[in-house]
């Protein structure tokens, strides 16, 4: 073969970096050795570590991120990530240096029944929302925590109107902890998001300012 390629190295610095509900964000970057051919993609495989059983979570994945999604309550998950390029996948994986662990719901503290009636309390952000900045193209999640009782009602804002159905967001609630995941996106992106918590007690808001750069 006249190109010269052959099978590029592991990807480097394979790590997971957010966990949220049932999901784990896993960022890598790029192998030293591309084998002298364009490295064309990614394949990323998850395994609970008591079984250590391998599946593959994506295939051909082109950015130097995945999120894995439908991971499983109480598992604790590592993580391989294979590059390839046209002559195949890399002969090593790179290694998740950490893991994704996945809590139990019972994490919560059941108060006692008789307490009902008492602990019913208006919307208060515990965390808050933080500007951030992120590079256009590349996903970003905006974060924050909430407590209240009834479980409040959440709608998130961006620069004052609500986000509603769009594909482009994806809006999680779990155990009190909001996520805004954005995907990909793009510089009209940016501005000021803002999180409305709101029962029968009353409302809190958070808000934040996100800036996306775009590369040079």
């Amino acid at each position: 073969r006249g190109t010269g390629g052959k099978r590029p190295g592991p990807p480097r610095k394979v790590q997971v970096k957010e966990v949220w509900g049932f999901n784990a964000l896993v960022e890598w970057e790029p192998p030293e050795d591309d084998g002298n051919a364009e490295i064309t993609g990614y394949t990323i495989m998850k395994a609970d570590k008591r079984t250590m059983e391998w599946f593959t979570v994506y295939e051909h994945n082109r950015p130097l991120r995945c999120t894995a999604s439908e991971l499983v309550m109480g598992n604790e998950y590592l993580f391989k990530v294979f590059s390839e390029n046209l002559c195949g996948l890399s002969e090593k994986p790179g290694l998740s240096s950490n893991t994704a662990v996945i809590p139990k719901a019972e994490l919560r503290l059941k108060p006692p029944q008789y307490q009902e009636h008492d602990f019913r309390s208006a919307p208060q952000f515990l965390t808050p929302l933080v500007d951030r900045s992120a590079v256009a193209g590349y996903s970003t999640a905006l974060n924050c925590a909430v407590r209240g009782h009834p479980k409040p009602k959440v709608v998130w804002l961006k620069n004052q109107v609500a986000i509603g159905e769009d594909p482009k967001f994806l809006a999680r609630h779990s155990q009190g902890v909001l996520t805004l995941l954005i995907r990909k996106p793009g510089p009209f992106d940016g501005g000021t998001y803002t999180c409305r918590a709101v029962n029968e007690l009353g409302e809190a808001l958070t808000e934040c300012r996100l800036e996306i750069r775009v590369p040079q």
